[in-house]
């Protein structure tokens, strides 16, 4: 039993670290390691479906924001033709955890959150616009529903408690402007509505000054969405 013990652990710490690792210049290098030690933990059940989400979680909160190579594994993995039907819904179950827990930094992002990371900044902080970008370059490649976008992304983030609590402008803020820059024309594509864009930039109009986003340079195209203004 304590031999099954340490090898549930290992695995994913493993997977984890060799996620780290994806970048342009070791991914033909690293991806495949990946793939198989994924395939293979959960082929002779050294590890499962669970403990891997609960433990590659903390890489989307982590990765500095730059970084699409995590989301371009993702969805490569999910959709090679000889993917095993438990390894493709294990990239199911990452996306829905990440959203979930975006939707729940969310909801109030001026108090103390638990993620994979460990304790969330005050204000959502930096681990919550490093998932923003996250999500961005996701949504980008295809890895999120139309259903998850709309149910865990947009809504959250626009109807956010404001009972009381001092709700973080500028990290707000920050968190759409990364979405926009990272997924860029994906998002309107059908899955934000279009008062829910709306509500996105007037955010990003109202705080630009402060937090010192450049929002000229986000590739969006909203014409048919926003007024000359935006």
């Amino acid at each position: 039993m304590s031999v099954y013990h340490n090898h549930k652990n290992v695995f994913p710490a493993n997977i984890r670290t060799l996620l780290y690792s994806l970048v342009p210049s070791t991914y033909d290098e690293v991806a495949p390691k990946i793939e198989f030690w994924i395939e293979y933990g959960l082929s002779e059940q050294f590890t499962t479906i669970e403990d891997l989400v609960e433990q590659l979680s903390s890489v989307a909160w982590n990765i500095p924001i730059e970084r699409s190579d995590v989301p371009r594994f993702l969805k490569e993995f999910r959709d090679a033709p000889h993917r095993s039907e438990q390894a493709r819904s294990l990239v199911d179950e990452l996306c829905l955890r990440v959203l979930r827990w975006f939707a729940a930094t969310s909801a109030n992002d001026s108090l103390q959150m638990k993620n994979y990371g460990g304790a969330t900044a005050e204000g959502g902080g930096d681990g919550f616009v490093r998932v923003a970008s996250f999500v961005g370059h996701s949504i980008k490649c295809g890895l999120f529903s139309h259903e998850l976008v709309r149910c865990h992304l947009a809504k959250p983030l626009i109807h956010h408690n404001q009972n009381g609590y001092n709700v973080n402008p500028a990290v707000r803020a920050s968190v759409i402007y990364q979405l926009f820059a990272t997924a860029g024309n994906a998002l309107l594509q059908g899955l934000l509505e279009p008062k829910d864009v709306r509500a996105c930039f007037e955010i990003l109009n109202r705080t630009s000054g402060i937090v010192g986003l450049n929002t000229a340079r986000l590739d969006v195209r909203c014409d048919s969405y926003l007024d000359a203004s935006h």
